[in-house]
């Protein structure tokens, strides 16, 4: 197990446990530095700060956003998970911003519930929002309510058949360009770090390349070390890091979904002294750290 894991979502977002869970699963696992990476809301941190205080983890504020990317010239359009890091989670504009994004989390949602109505699996879209609680609602609650309802037998299913990427209940929201995501993280104090690139496309390096190139509204780093990565993939990204004169982290995206791929809090291929540099790199730009 690793001593750092700073990619985890709570059921402020669309994990599955509260953010005090989260916490306390992290320190029985080991991990004594952690960021909750919740998707377009901070909502979790207060409870998760104060579970982090008790028994002694230190917490770095974080977050997790979404874009739109199109490289007319390299034929791609992709979606770009960006984590942000050491914010400033106060700040009202940003605030403002995350409040809007989420409104088109639900807009989405009466969407991908017609749609869903439309091949025979009908659920209640009240029933999605009971789910989800006070969450930033997402795809993984309407998953839970398509296995609730007996349609599929697992949240993977449903993403198999009709909620992953490009299926036929993927319904895009409208989502921030790459630079106004990266300026507002690094408006509030915060670092920017690409979340597991090997989604983003078949041929990611190039992504990764304009996402480097753009100066002040930049990434400031990859996520290199990511929960099922064997050490050629580590290797590759790390390159890709250097090449670019990136920092690295590390996270695991726990959900607690329970699909195959999961893996538990801390169980990423992260070297402590790899973990202590990256702290030291959010320090060093000055990015709140917990401490």
């Amino acid at each position: 197990m690793a001593i750092g894991d700073f990619h985890l979502h709570s059921n402020a977002s669309d994990g599955v446990h509260t953010p005090s869970w989260v916490m306390e699963t992290a320190h029985a696992n080991g991990v004594h530095t952690l960021s909750l990476t919740d998707h377009d809301t901070t909502d979790g941190y207060a409870e998760a700060q104060a579970a982090a205080e008790r028994l002694g983890l230190r917490l770095i504020p974080g977050i997790e956003l979404s874009a739109d990317l199109e490289l007319k010239a390299l034929g791609v359009k992709a979606d770009i998970h960006l984590l942000g890091f050491g914010i400033d989670i106060t700040r009202p504009e940003l605030q403002r911003q995350l409040r809007a994004y989420r409104e088109g989390r639900i807009e989405r949602v009466h969407k991908t519930v017609a749609i869903l109505a439309d091949q025979g699996a009908v659920i209640s879209v009240e029933r999605v929002f009971e789910i989800a609680g006070e969450a930033s609602v997402g795809r993984p609650h309407v998953a839970r309510a398509l296995v609730e309802a007996g349609h599929v037998a697992s949240v993977q299913e449903a993403f198999d058949r009709w909620l992953g990427n490009n299926k036929v209940a993927d319904v895009q929201r409208e989502k921030l360009e790459p630079k106004d995501a990266i300026r507002m993280v690094h408006e509030a104090g915060g670092v920017v770090f690409a979340a597991h690139p090997v989604f983003i496309t078949e041929k990611y390096e190039p992504v990764l390349d304009e996402l480097a190139s753009w100066g002040e509204d930049a990434i400031d780093g990859i996520e290199t070390y990511y929960k099922h990565y064997d050490a050629q993939s580590v290797a590759y990204h790390r390159h890709i890091a250097d090449r670019l004169g990136l920092a690295t982290s590390g996270g695991n995206a726990y959900h607690g979904l329970g699909n195959p791929d999961d893996r538990a809090i801390g169980d990423v291929p992260f070297p402590d002294h790899e973990v202590e540099r990256f702290v030291a790199y959010l320090e060093a730009k000055g990015a709140r750290t917990g401490a």
